[in-house]
């Protein structure tokens, strides 16, 4: 006989498969110990195993209570969980589990032990591993368990390594090194799924095994209580049987899902059974026709209903495959929408992500799924490979294939106990500076003297691909501007400026050309010298300010946009200028200003606040010297390349796959264009006051200045569908970027662009409405790794022409007083510069003020909109927020219906006719079509086929370049290809290049 320790926690999806493996174990004769909740005691012992509770009922309540807070706030800041462990004193339960099992392994035969635990929460087992030399399983209960670890074993490290190492100590063991090896050194990875169902989404590693479903019977087979054994009595006509909702056994449901699940049930027309054990989930009032019981038998129940709507856990969607049941999945949390979209993708039901539910939405889909036997009809073909006596069996061998084996050591790992301070005392300079290289998040490559050339990140490839594009202007520049008062040493500033370009490898960089995209090169001895000039007469409240009346009162402004917008030599370099210019005796404006191939707005605030340091030093000010920079800019982008290449980027982008899902073409807004000819970009202003945006958060139901921005995207999103006619109008956010630890201080571009898309279908009251866009926003925000470039090519989403793909609508939340430091000897204040470019057609930038304001900008290009049009919509928008705030229980419809005018919309547009295929006709064109084709993976390409219309995208243009330039040794810019999208086109502007 054996024996298996084993330890889970969570709800019923991640303990009762444990408590049914365990029990066909003991079936076989082993001893099993099952660790978990004092909850499910009593079903423990029911089968047999031997029970140690890791809690109290309380204490279990309220971590569950607690763990339905930590989903949205982890999702903001990763430093909530280090708080919600401590908290919940989750540490010294890992602590007192591992010195139970310890005790256990200390009288047994190490040889016939195996320890098992829940995936990625069995810390405890792989410490016995180490320690004792016992075999480690860990169990995987949903695909997304595998498909985060390369996220835990990025984030574990900065969240939970400290406290995993000091519960370490406490047992005397030696702290871990290096977590990532440490973290996957189970011996066995069981994944419980079948490989049919493994094969609709992401692929589970090739190591994990898949022995299938695995269901307990026992604990879900009972009689139905006379209520509800009525609706499903076996006379009911199938269109009068009832449907079950149930969101499964945890707390971390969306606020409103029993509601509208409940709503949606009595919409569609059909009696409803809603189960839950957490009473205050539970409506108050519920609809005619939907009953409420705490728990059922799901076995008895499930092949009795006529359609469940669930939350998207695993044992349910198997229960429901095994009974032949259709299925609406309300997916909400970490692994539910992954476990959704398989299902739909095998034709076994339908669902919807939490920023889309609505009462109408959700009856609709149900409707669908019930009206349409094709659903009911591939559940039953399911059900006989929902074998869950077969898995369990499978199960058990490949855990009993592990008695005798012996684990392999760790690398990362010591043997001598030492603590973590004693440890680092005795390290000597050198070695303390070795280990800050060695524990540093992004690893920095060996590097050779001279120039040298890496692949460029996504965001540098976007730069150089508008640079290309727009060769005559300065859509890719960015800039900040600091007035400096008092008597300034220049040339101590200009030695400054040239410190910190040396100092930054990013700021010396060039692309470099030649392949099917650019990459980046560092030019060693580059430098910025500073540009100085003097001005007479000019009035510096030009810039930031009002401006005074005179013939030189532009004089600064018009200053800053020469040298914002004057062209970057992107052969040579740098692609950074600083520059001053004297006003006045005793003030200055400094300016920088540089490509965002080579640095982003974050950027220019470290830049900034380096050059202040290295001038306070040479002026004489005491302050610590500027620290060398461990990473640079290339090493972020080559192991951004190479993490999201290994397999990264197509998990995130399965996110975004199902977040956007059937996602139509940009809708434009409504608004006429200006009579006279503008260019650069123009701007409506309205402020808003401290004392306002307090009610205007609190009447959305939320509070403090870090929640403004969802209160504010939800409004705008609720403008932008008043104009557009659309509910789900999807945005994109600018956010930093700088996911990575370690890349706080790093000058480069980190910029990104995600789309938050959120269905405010419905009536909502407007903290309900918000509500909704949080949550698409954190989806979002977790899953920003994507480039927005890496999601457009993933989806190829419909496009407009002359409009960018997937949005057209922008939100940014800037804050330029960042950029704000103490300059040695002066008075600096830092002075928004105008953008001189949009890239969408509307974004709306908030920034802070020093007053406590919040100042709102709607950006727009000049030449799109009329400037009167664009500021009544921005008033629209604040009389919006006024009704919003002064009446947020009424559904927002209303609000936006009194505070916003209809619209006149311009009549739908019909789609166009197909292009009539016409084959290559010259050679010319048979090259062009050949390289198209080959590009977009197309057997045959007609020469009047438009190619973005064929899917193509900026990335794919890139390609045809590189290739058309190595065939044809001509260099032809990318922008040609935007120009002239066909290929006869495009043949025509080759053959005018080679003359």
């Amino acid at each position: 006989m054996a024996t298996f320790l084993t330890s889970t926690f969570g709800t019923h999806g991640d303990v009762l498969p444990f408590i049914r493996i365990g029990q066909a174990l003991r079936a076989r004769g082993h001893e099993v110990v099952l660790h978990t909740h004092e909850y499910y005691g009593s079903t423990v012992r029911a089968a047999g195993l031997e029970f140690v509770p890791v809690d109290t009922e309380s204490g279990y309540a309220r971590t569950l209570l607690e763990a339905r807070r930590l989903l949205l706030n982890v999702l903001a800041d990763v430093d909530h969980l280090a708080d919600y462990y401590r908290r919940n004193g989750l540490w010294e339960q890992v602590r007192r589990e591992y010195e139970s099992m310890a005790a256990v392994v200390r009288e047994r035969d190490p040889a016939q032990v195996v320890t098992v635990s829940r995936h990625t929460s069995g810390l405890s087992v792989l410490m016995l591993r180490e320690a004792y030399g016992v075999p480690a399983a860990w169990v995987a209960l949903a695909p997304t368990q595998l498909m985060a670890m390369p996220l835990t074993e990025r984030l574990f490290p900065r969240t939970l390594a400290a406290s995993a190492n000091q519960v370490r100590a406490a047992v005397g063991m030696p702290p871990v090194e290096d977590w990532a090896p440490w973290l996957s050194s189970a011996d066995l990875e069981l994944g419980l799924w079948p490989d049919w169902f493994d094969g609709a989404g992401d692929r589970a590693p090739a190591r994990t095994a898949l022995p299938g479903f695995v269901l307990h019977d026992d604990a879900e087979t009972g009689e139905l209580p006379a209520e509800v054994a009525e609706l499903v009595a076996d006379d009911v006509p199938p269109a009068r049987r009832p449907v079950l909702l149930t969101g499964g056994s945890g707390q971390l449901l969306h606020h409103e899902w029993y509601r509208l699940a409940a709503e949606a049930c009595a919409r569609a027309g059909r009696p409803g059974i809603l189960v839950c054990r957490h009473r205050d989930l539970v409506p108050d009032v519920l609809p005619e026709g939907v009953q409420w019981q705490p728990s059922l038998p799901f076995r008895t129940l499930i092949p009795k209903v006529a359609a469940v709507v669930h939350h998207g856990g695993v044992l349910t969607s198997a229960r429901a495959i095994a009974s032949g049941v259709p299925q609406v999945v309300l997916a909400h949390g970490v692994d539910r929408p992954d476990n959704a979209v398989r299902l739909r993708r095998l034709g076994l039901g339908e669902w919807l992500p939490a920023a889309r539910w609505t009462t109408e939405t959700i009856a609709a889909l149900l409707r669908r799924v019930l009206d349409d036997p094709g659903y009911a009809a591939r559940n039953r073909a399911r059900s006989p490979l929902v074998d869950s006596g077969a898995a369990v069996e499978a199960a058990c061998d490949r855990l009993e294939g592990l008695l005798g084996t012996t684990p392999q050591p760790v690398a990362g790992t010591r043997t001598r106990e030492y603590t973590v301070r004693d440890r680092i005392a005795q390290l000597s300079p050198e070695q303390r500076a070795l280990l800050v290289k060695r524990l540093r998040p992004v690893p920095r490559p060996p590097r050779s003297a001279g120039e040298e050339v890496y692949d460029c990140s996504y965001h540098q490839r976007r730069s150089w691909l508008t640079a290309q594009v727009d060769t005559d202007g300065a859509s890719a520049h960015v800039a900040t501007v600091i007035r400096l008062r008092g008597p300034l040493d220049t040339e101590a500033l200009a030695a400054a400026v040239a410190e910190v370009v040396a100092r930054h490898d990013g700021l010396r960089t060039v692309p470099v050309t030649g392949g099917e995209e650019p990459r980046q090169r560092v030019v060693g001895g580059l430098s910025a010298p500073l540009r100085v000039e003097t001005s007479v007469g000019f009035e510096s409240s030009a810039v930031g300010g009002s401006r005074t009346s005179g013939p030189d009162s532009d004089g600064p402004a018009r200053w800053v946009e020469r040298l914002r917008a004057e062209p970057f030599d992107l052969v040579r370099g740098p692609l950074v200028r600083a520059a001053l210019l004297r006003v006045g005796p005793d003030e200055h404006l400094f300016l920088l200003a540089g490509h965002h191939f080579v640095l982003d707005a974050a950027s220019l605030g470290i830049v900034s606040a380096e050059v202040a340091a290295a001038y306070g030093t040479r002026v004489g000010a005491t302050g610590p010297a500027l620290e060398a920079h461990p990473v640079q800019y290339p090493d972020v982008a080559t192991y951004q390349r190479r993490r999201l290449a290994g397999g990264g980027l197509e998990r995130t982008l399965a996110y975004w796959r199902s977040a956007l899902d059937g996602v139509g073409p940009p809708v434009a807004l409504p608004l006429p264009a200006p009579v006279a000819h503008a260019q650069g970009v123009a701007e409506a202003v309205r402020m808003l006051s401290p004392e306002f945006v307090d009610r205007l958060t609190a009447s959305a139901g939320v509070s403090g200045r870090l929640t403004l921005a969802p209160v504010l995207l939800t409004s705008y999103q609720l403008l932008l569908g008043r104009y557009t006619g659309r509910t789900d109008v999807p945005v994109g956010v600018f956010v930093g970027g700088r996911t990575e630890p370690g890349t706080e201080r790093v000058v480069g571009d980190f910029t990104n662009i995600v789309v938050v898309r959120a269905d405010l279908a419905g009536e909502p009251p407007f903290p309900a409405a918000v509500r909704r866009v949080t949550d698409a926003f954190a989806g979002a925000l977790t899953h920003q790794d994507a480039p927005f470039e890496a999601v457009v090519a993933a989806l190829a989403p419909p496009r407009v022409a002359g409009g960018p793909p997937l949005v057209r609508f922008g939100f940014n939340m800037q804050d330029y007083r960042l950029h704000e430091i103490a300059w040695a000897g002066l008075s600096a204040t830092v002075l928004p510069v105008p953008a001189g470019h949009s890239y969408l057609d509307l974004t709306l930038i908030v920034l802070p003020t020093d007053t406590g304001q919040i100042k709102v900008v709607f950006e727009y290009p000049a030449d799109r909109f009329a400037a009167d049009a664009v500021d009544a919509l921005a008033t629209a928008f604040h009389e919006l927020l006024r009704l919003l705030a002064a009446e947020p229980d009424r559904p927002v419809t209303e609000a936006v219906r009194a505070g916003v005018p209809e619209p006149v919309r311009p009549p739908a547009s019909t789609a166009p006719l197909p292009v009539e295929y016409v084959p290559p006709r010259t050679e010319g064109e048979e090259l062009v079509a050949g390289v198209v084709g080959d590009v977009l993976g197309l057997d045959k390409v007609g020469v009047h086929h438009d190619f973005f219309a064929l899917g193509g995208h900026s990335l794919h243009a890139m390609r045809v370049v590189g290739r058309i330039n190595a065939a044809t040794g001509l260099d032809v810019p990318v922008r040609v290809v935007f120009a002239h999208p066909t290929v006869a086109g495009l043949t025509e502007a080759l053959e005018e290049l080679a003359r």
